[in-house]
């Protein structure tokens, strides 16, 4: 019985020490180095390499949204209060410029077109009363006050004839034939600019007045992004600089952008200051408008010798490389070189402290304990 207990300790024993840390054993004989088997070297997946130069950035992170240029969103309103007729749009349609929307009716929308030709048959009349007087005048037979009188009505009228002309020239009818009495039953409502319909706030039969929003369109292809950038870091950005800005927290498929505005004015309620930046190539993502973004403006670049992050050993508080310094038929020989790090990009490393010629392991030291 006690044998099978030893036995079984003895199995327990063996199975422990497998489940510990799979770190790498390596030798380092007298002369310093460490000496890592070819084989072991295969089975780790270890690779050499050399510090490169690669492009770090200086970035300025942001958090912003998505929204239209001032010329890329429109609020549609009736030029003349009255009942909508016809709704000709939908929620998410795409529409030209000049796409018909809305019909709309009404006793007011009659009433103008009525005072409208009553305008222009008085008009007529004062028109020539007033030419009349002003003939009698040149030949001293008229009295003045006759032609002044005539003069001051034909002007008064011919102020609310144009008024009313220009009120019904906005609402897209040809005033000519409502001068000759023939009256329009309704007027069309048109796309001011293209984009997609984003709401309709109205349904047939509404009345309507001027001041209501009853649509709204949004162009898609005036996007741009609208970024918050926090005070202490303004004075790094400025107009021209390249933005990489990423959807929904999706930080693996970036995008780009152009800085093009920078604000003068802090919020006072999120100390920060907005900018606003062109998008690059604005069809290929599929954007919608207030669509909360994350991104970061790049103020400043250079270049520097890097490493793979996994090149990189810690011991204690120092960092180090492992060298290459030669090679048996069996083993790869190691030598451990301080380096200083510095900033991380993309998964390199910048470092000092050398050579960039130098032959280091890159892949598979994270495996190695150093003392």
């Amino acid at each position: 019985m006690k044998q099978n207990l030893a036995f079984i300790m003895l199995i327990f024993s063996m199975m422990l020490c497998s489940c510990k840390n799979k770190t790498t054993e390596v030798s380092e004989p007298e002369t310093g180095l460490i000496e890592i088997t070819k084989a072991q070297f295969e089975s780790e997946k270890m690779e050499f390499g050399e510090p490169i130069l690669s492009p770090f950035y200086d970035l300025v992170h942001f958090t912003g949204s998505v929204v239209p240029s001032v010329n890329g969103r429109a609020q549609i309103s009736l030029p003349a209060q009255g009942l909508v007729s016809r709704i000709y749009c939908k929620p998410g349609q795409l529409v030209n410029k000049g796409t018909l929307l809305f019909e709309v009716s009404g006793n007011e929308f009659i009433d103008m077109q009525k005072d409208f030709a009553e305008s222009s048959a008085m008009l007529n009349r004062l028109k020539t009363e007033y030419e009349r007087q002003k003939e009698l005048m040149a030949e001293n037979i008229g009295a003045k006050k006759d032609f002044i009188v005539a003069e001051s009505l034909y002007n008064v009228e011919k102020a609310k004839f144009n008024a009313l002309k220009i009120k019904l020239e906005i609402l897209g009818l040809q005033v000519k034939q409502i001068e000759e009495g023939e009256f329009y039953t309704s007027y069309s409502v048109k796309a001011p600019i293209k984009g997609f319909v984003n709401n309709i706030n109205t349904h047939i039969g509404q009345f309507v007045e001027p001041q209501q929003t009853i649509a709204e369109i949004i162009d898609t292809e005036s996007f741009q992004i609208k970024l918050s950038v926090f005070e202490k870091d303004i004075n790094k950005v400025k107009e021209g600089q390249n933005v990489e800005y990423y959807l929904a927290g999706n930080k693996n498929e970036k995008y780009s952008a152009l800085i093009k505005l920078v604000g003068k004015s802090i919020n006072s309620e999120t100390k920060s200051i907005d900018c606003f930046a062109e998008i690059k190539n604005p069809g290929t993502n599929s954007l919608v408008s207030n669509q909360f973004i994350e991104g970061d403006i790049i103020t400043g670049s250079d270049s520097v010798f890097s490493v793979p992050e996994n090149a990189i050993l810690k011991s204690e508080s120092e960092t180090y490389v492992l060298v290459f310094e030669k090679e048996t038929g069996e083993r790869f020989y190691f030598s451990r070189q301080k380096v200083t790090t510095g900033r991380t990009n993309n998964g390199f490393v910048e470092i000092a402290g050398i050579p960039e010629s130098k032959k280091i392991l890159v892949e598979g030291a994270y495996n190695i304990k150093i003392e």
